[in-house]
């Protein structure tokens, strides 16, 4: 029998499990309280999550206090003394302009940050109050700039600083920059001014252009296209990461199946010849011949293309103990372009294996969050950055929709959307293209 008034411990392996965890754990009760509600990063003392969110638009009191931290400026608030002001339209406005006349501004002139100069005496302290005050004077410029401009506005740019700090990681470590534009807008979705960043410094970069998506381009509009690539001297390539991952899943798939099949002692497919496949493949081949100078390279022919690169740059540089010889490709482009699916389909990643490394793909802008490295071969490494949007001049916010750079889920005034993409479209009758 038990001693009477003794404390008798509650049973349950549940309750032994919790006893055992509060022995072990590091984190005391006290702490867990006081970090309620935050997030794991957060409670760690740092805000990586966080600081790594996209910001693209806000309010101008948004805007203001975030240009007031980057300054490190205090304010108080000044009680009992109100303001009324008119209420103004919510939404992207669309603003009319004459197509005729062609604006002041152009692309050249919204410039992508730049990193401040630094060397191995800079302390991280210091650096950061540069990287903050190179960055807030660029806003300034930018906000000058829309100001004196009556007919164009910026585009939703990208305001967080520790996004621009993964471009310039990147740029720092890669021998070869690499921009992946969609093919249906390349122009809208190229910076110029990012490839003039690549050649800045002591050791000016390659550039390369990757059009993505050129299976939406027929053969004159790939020969348009690459005559004024041609012209303006941009190395580019076009290529479509879907029809290359098709195959690439296609092969997984068919790959996986003879694997099934040879572990269950099945014969594979004995009544039909082996050699039919092929013979119905090159006759595909042949009957979609190739009209336009510039093709749609496939995913060994793009492997080809940046070995060579990687090939010509190692010439170059010689080899580099501390990178292992490998030759750094730095992937680049605004969000929604591909980059993600272009990167998976150079790896040869297939959905269907476990084994391959991907990186995360998805419909909606913006899925890589930060920066990242692949190893492609024994001579080239991928440097993925996060997608960016880069500040230009348009004529309304709508265009960003259409060219799918911001999620639909932001979207509020849907009428401005319609009018653009009606706009865009073309003026010719339907009897023109199809027989009545």
């Amino acid at each position: 029998m038990g001693r009477t008034g003794a404390k008798v411990k509650k049973g349950g392996l549940g309750n032994a499990l919790m006893r055992t965890q509060k022995k072990t754990s590091p984190i005391s009760t006290k702490d867990v309280a006081s970090s309620a509600g935050k997030h794991v990063s957060e409670r760690d003392g740092g805000d990586a999550s966080v600081a790594l969110a996209s910001y693209l638009e806000g309010s101008s009191l948004d805007d203001f206090l975030a240009s007031a931290v980057l300054a490190n400026r205090e304010f108080t608030a000044v009680k009992e003394s109100i303001m009324l002001m008119e209420e103004a339209d919510a939404g992207p406005q669309v603003v009319e302009k004459d197509k005729n006349v062609m604006p002041e501004m152009t692309f050249a002139e919204m410039k992508v940050p730049r990193r401040p100069k630094w060397d191995k005496s800079t302390t991280a302290e210091e650096l950061n109050r540069l990287e903050k005050e190179s960055f807030l004077e660029w806003r300034r410029d930018i906000a000058m700039l829309e100001a004196s401009s009556d007919h164009l506005e910026v585009t939703p740019f990208e305001k967080n600083l520790e996004v621009w700090r993964q471009l310039w990681h990147v740029r720092e470590r890669s021998d070869i920059m690499v921009q992946i534009v969609d093919a249906r807008n390349p122009l809208f979705y190229r910076s110029t001014d990012l490839d003039a960043y690549a050649k800045e410094g002591e050791t000016p970069r390659r550039t390369l252009l990757i059009v993505n998506k050129s299976d939406f381009l027929d053969d004159r509009q790939r020969t348009a296209w690459g005559d004024h690539f041609k012209k303006e001297n941009i190395d580019f390539v076009f290529f479509s990461a879907k029809e290359a991952q098709d195959e690439i899943d296609e092969e997984a798939k068919k790959l996986r199946q003879e694997q099934r099949n040879a572990e269950s002692h099945d014969q594979y497919d004995e009544a039909k010849p082996a050699g039919a496949p092929q013979v119905v493949e090159a006759e595909a081949v042949v009957a979609k011949k190739e009209t336009s100078p510039y093709p749609v390279l496939s995913r060994v022919e793009l492997l080809d293309f940046v070995t060579k690169i990687a090939t010509d740059v190692l010439d170059e540089v010689g080899v580099r103990v501390k990178d292992k010889g490998l030759i750094k490709f730095g992937m680049m482009g605004f969000p929604n372009v591909g980059k993600s699916s272009v990167i998976n389909a150079l790896l040869g990643a297939s959905t269907y294996s476990h084994k391959t490394q991907r990186v995360a793909v998805g419909a909606t802008p913006g899925k890589t969050k930060h920066f990242q490295t692949m190893i492609l071969s024994d001579k080239i490494m991928l440097c993925d950055c996060p997608g960016l949007v880069f500040p230009s001049f348009v004529n309304s916010k709508a265009e960003m929709y259409c060219c799918g750079v911001l999620p639909l889920s932001q979207l509020r005034d849907h009428v401005c959307t319609f009018k653009h993409c009606i706009a865009c479209c073309s003026k010719r009758p339907c009897s023109d293209t199809r027989p009545v």
